[in-house]
């Protein structure tokens, strides 16, 4: 009994300080205040019992209004009137607020759960990729490891960018950002964009950090030690420089010397530097936007077959490698054998030098890396 009695104690008293914790204990306060006024002003006046006082007291703030007890008195009858006025108009602001707490206390729990979902994939990743920034190639990149079902980790230390860098994930929102593109129409994104960075991430399955990447310790959260590479796609070349510094001295040290570096790189003054933080690749996306428009203008159809198989929905359609020392089965075959898998060879790689659009009949090499065009492997 002595232990039962404790529990509810103990219970009653957590309950307690969670009241008052999320402010609900003082929106009771009104409520309770107008029950104690109201039974002993009934009580006096009318001479009712307690509990009769009470029941007219709830009935009146309830504005039930039942009818089985109304004040005799004078004095019970004018009481009753500025009672009545007092009592819904604080007892109404009282349940509105109460009813708002509660609101907000569903939604943190709903956000703490989803953090808490975030924070258990984070821990259980392996053999993925981390991408620092959601700029506009670092959501590009994302993207594309999102299609191809790869595994990525997205750090932006910015809010709204990461939020952009997530819609620009979101399927809904890319169809309606077409839509609008293609057709000059009026689309309302209203929808999406009201999503807060936590929702868009737990609708879509995407993990991220909002967290600043040149920190190590965000690298280390991020499972660096898990990773297989790490792209840096920063706005600033200083911090790209930084994070691949970071990451180059830390991989070691967590057993993933292996880890590849690529980096994002905005002067092309920079580009040494980027390779002597540690990169393995450095890519210029403004090289490769001018290369673009250039193909638009003086071969457009090549221009709009790029096009069409980045964004096209329907098929993934992707250059791709593949080393035959990971895949020893097609040793010995032809290239032109490939095509039953979905994929064309246009070119091999062997003894270190390219040898483009090779005959149908040649036979494949246990060295050699393929270089092909198909749908796109996960």
């Amino acid at each position: 009994m002595i232990s039962f009695a404790l529990t509810i104690f103990l219970t009653m008293r957590a309950l307690v300080k969670a009241m008052a914790k999320s402010g609900i204990a003082f929106l009771l306060v009104p409520i309770l205040g107008l029950l104690a006024v109201g039974t002993l002003a009934y009580r006096w006046l009318e001479g009712w019992t307690v509990l009769e006082s009470l029941y007219a007291t709830v009935i009146t703030i309830t504005t039930v209004g039942y009818g089985d007890f109304t004040p005799q008195t004078v004095g019970g009858r004018i009481f009753a009137i500025f009672f009545t006025i007092t009592a819904i108009g604080l007892a109404g602001y009282s349940i509105s607020s109460l009813a708002a707490v509660v609101i907000e206390f569903e939604a943190t729990k709903r956000q703490r759960l989803m953090e808490e979902r975030r924070m258990s994939k984070i821990a259980v990743l392996k053999n993925h990729t981390i991408i620092c920034g959601g700029t506009t190639v670092g959501h590009r990149v994302a993207n594309e490891f999102y299609r191809r079902k790869r595994p990525f980790i997205l750090l932006e230390p910015n809010e709204a960018q990461l939020k952009q860098a997530l819609l620009w994930l979101h399927e809904g929102y890319i169809s309606k950002r077409r839509l609008s593109y293609e057709h000059s129409a009026e689309v309302d994104y209203t929808e999406e964009e009201q999503k807060s960075v936590a929702e868009l991430a737990d609708e879509m399955g995407i993990v991220y950090l909002l967290e600043d990447p040149t920190d190590e310790q965000q690298l280390r959260r991020a499972g660096l030690a898990r990773a297989s590479g790490l792209i840096v796609a920063m706005a600033d070349d200083r911090d790209n420089m930084s994070i691949l510094l970071s990451a180059r001295d830390i991989a070691p040290k967590v057993g993933n010397a292996g880890l590849r570096l690529l980096a994002l790189v905005n002067e092309t003054e920079n580009m040494r530097r980027m390779y002597l933080a540690g990169a393995q690749k450095v890519v210029l996306p403004s090289a490769i936007g001018g290369f673009s428009i250039a193909s638009h203008m003086l071969s457009p159809y090549l221009g709009e077959f790029w096009d069409h198989m980045l964004y096209e929905d329907d098929q993934l359609i992707r250059f791709m490698d593949m080393t035959l020392a990971d895949n020893p089965g097609w040793v010995g075959k032809t290239a032109d054998s490939l095509r039953a898998q979905g994929q064309m060879v246009v070119a091999i790689r062997r003894n270190g030098r390219y040898l483009y659009a090779p005959a149908p009949d040649t036979v494949l090499e246990a060295d050699d890396v393929l270089i092909t065009l198909g749908t796109a492997r996960e």
